[in-house]
């Protein structure tokens, strides 16, 4: 029998109702909606599309640098960019930037429903191994769940908010195939966000019974054999991964965002705290016990490896595309064969902090503003591109390939083609032996980690802190000092060790006031996880009102030749957002009058 995926074509147009026909027919005709089941690449294909096809493979796309870019750590250099006009309030319901995360999220949906209806996708043999069947047949199902739910997450982190009508709400649940003109579109409501959490995280444990714990192959490891056969199995789900998303769940249910009538103090969002902390330990305990104690295994010292498809900071990673250079072109300038499309803000340079792990605006940081960029945390160097900042090669330390000149005047300053518009670019992510100007143009792999140990290291960090004091190890096995002392002595990609790897007093003394601790976790998230979209969603999480995230994006102004340059600081925009809360779109609300528009967007209706 076939093991190769013959990927069936839902319809172009289906989004939360379905479209014309789920099933286009193959070349000969040979099957129907009613007959399909006995084709087993066609119902394996139902899973495996969804991977395929609804999984984005690099950084640079809308849901994570993209997002990044309408939040306050970065923005778009070209002022009449659409989702740059969006968050600055210039947009309409002709126009929502997220309306594809909504069409694809339940068109994949509907794919693992169609798979999972009366367990027909479970119950078909598509090996004729019975032994690697049965392991192909437990991975589907299992993939199945956790995809349900990973898409019913990333429908509700963007979606879920305040209706227009003052009730909080989720989103519509999918949890059966819906075929065009099935449904009474007046019977499309919105759940509740509890009745949206408990669904998902009833999947996750769904999924859970039938995946394997780990999907990684690491030397020394017999166990880790997976005889599944037709995809990179550690790009799909496995328990670990689906835990790690449970931690993700619950820290979303019990933030204010989602509980604007509920204490933080309340025992229901303090459960909520737990269990996010314990799940994420759990995570963080197979990373350090099990995968650490195998040959080329995860070691939490180990530096931070963007380029490597199989680093063991990985706990999901998307496909993985081939050897490219799109990044690379999207943010360098046009002096060194880039676009800078998308530039870091000032107010996330300002954000790192001194290479003591001091804020710059503590004394003790010892933060020159007349030469801002010497003396800060490695992971600043490593994410940024500023003025006098050096690309060199590689794999020669001393090759200086280009040099970045972001004074008023210079090469690289605002108001020319295809620089930036803050005076920053964004260096994470790039491949720094890329060289536009080699005759033979290196490029490397940009893999999109979806869940990392890093967001677990801060996922466990606040939550943990919600429920017990900072350096309390007995509760959950480690402390959420230990946490953000893991992120903080890592050396960065250069080598350069840690801000906190010979001592970190600054953690120390925020661990002892935990007021001080919670604002330090929000900047390590920030710091850590800048320009993958997190700041989008944790900014949210944490306000109390739109006019904590509706800030001045602002850029540099540097004037002066010499060793002695003079730094101004001038706001270039501001996101003027009119809630919290993003757009049903529009369509949607159009053809489904029972489905209620969020709280600032009244006229899209």
């Amino acid at each position: 029998m076939k093991t190769i995926v013959k990927s069936i074509a839902l319809t172009a147009s289906m989004m939360l109702l379905g479209a014309c026909n789920f099933l286009e027919p193959l070349p000969n005709g040979a099957y129907t909606d009613e007959n399909f089941d006995q084709y087993p690449e066609l119902l394996r294909g139902f899973v495996d599309k969804v991977y395929k096809d609804y999984f984005p493979t690099n950084y640079n796309t809308a849901y994570y640098v993209g997002l990044s870019a309408i939040s306050s750590e970065a923005v778009f250099s070209a002022p009449t960019i659409a989702k740059r006009m969006y968050s600055e309030g210039v947009a309409n319901m002709t126009y929502n930037p997220f309306a594809d995360l909504w069409d694809e999220s339940y068109k994949s949906i509907n794919y693992v429903n169609l798979f999972l209806k009366d367990g027909v996708g479970y119950n078909t043999q598509y090996m004729l191994n019975q032994e690697a069947d049965r392991a192909l047949r437990k991975c589907l199902q299992g993939d199945a769940y956790g995809l349900r739910a990973w898409k019913h997450f990333l429908l509700l982190r963007m979606f879920a908010g305040e209706g227009t009508d003052g009730r909080m709400y989720g989103i519509p649940l999918m949890m059966n195939p819906t075929e065009y003109g099935s449904l009474d579109n007046s019977s499309i409501v919105r759940s509740s966000i509890d009745e949206c959490c408990e669904a998902i995280l009833e999947d996750c444990d769904s999924a859970c019974v039938y995946l394997p714990e780990s999907n990684r192959d690491y030397p020394g490891d017999p166990q880790q054999t997976i005889i599944v056969t037709g995809s990179a199995r550690y790009t799909r789900l496995d328990q670990i991964s689906v835990k790690a998303l449970k931690a993700m769940v619950y820290l979303y249910w019990a933030s204010p965002y989602w509980n604007p009538t509920l204490s933080q103090d309340d025992p229901i969002i303090l459960e909520r705290y737990s269990n996010a902390a314990n799940y994420a330990a759990e995570v963080m305990r197979f990373k350090l016990e099990k995968e650490g104690s195998l040959t080329g295994g995860f070691n939490p010292l180990n530096k931070m490896e963007y380029h490597n498809p199989n680093s063991p900071e990985i706990i999901w990673c998307s496909k993985i595309a081939s050897e490219g250079q799109g990044l690379e072109l999207a943010f360098y300038p046009i002096g060194f064969g880039g676009d800078a499309e998308i530039v870091p803000s000032q107010a996330i340079i300002d954000l790192f902090p001194a290479a003591n792990g001091y804020p710059i605006s503590d004394p003790r940081s010892e933060y020159d503003p007349d030469k801002p960029y010497q003396n800060r945390d490695p992971r600043f160097y490593a994410s940024v591109n500023y003025d006098g900042a050096e690309v060199v090669r590689n794999t020669n330390p001393t090759d200086i390939m280009y040099k970045f000149n972001t004074r008023e005047g210079g090469a690289d300053a605002p108001g020319l083609r295809s620089t930036s518009a803050t005076g920053y670019y964004i260096k994470k992510f790039l491949y720094t032996g890329w060289n536009p100007f080699d005759a033979d143009i290196q490029t490397s792999y940009h893999p999109l980690m979806l869940m990392r140990w890093t967001e677990m290291c801060l996922i466990f960090a606040e939550a943990a802190s919600k429920v017990t004091s900072p350096a309390d190890v007995g509760k959950f096995g480690y402390s959420a000092k230990q946490a953000i002392a893991w992120l903080r002595s890592r050396p960065s990609l250069d080598g350069t060790p840690g801000i906190g790897s010979s001592s970190d007093p600054y953690l120390e003394e925020c661990v002892a006031d935990p007021e001080k601790f919670a604002e330090l976790v929000k900047n390590e998230w920030r710091v850590e996880t800048c320009f993958e979209g997190h700041e989008f969603y944790n900014s949210r999480r944490w306000a109390s009102d739109v006019s904590e995230i509706n800030v001045p994006i602002r850029r540099v102004v540097i004037t002066g030749e010499g060793d002695d340059p003079t730094y101004d600081y001038e706001a270039i925009s501001t996101l003027n957002y009119p809630s919290l809360w993003q757009p049903i779109p529009y369509m949607e609300v159009r053809r489904c009058p029972n489905l209620v528009q969020n709280k600032g967007y009244e006229t899209w209706k």
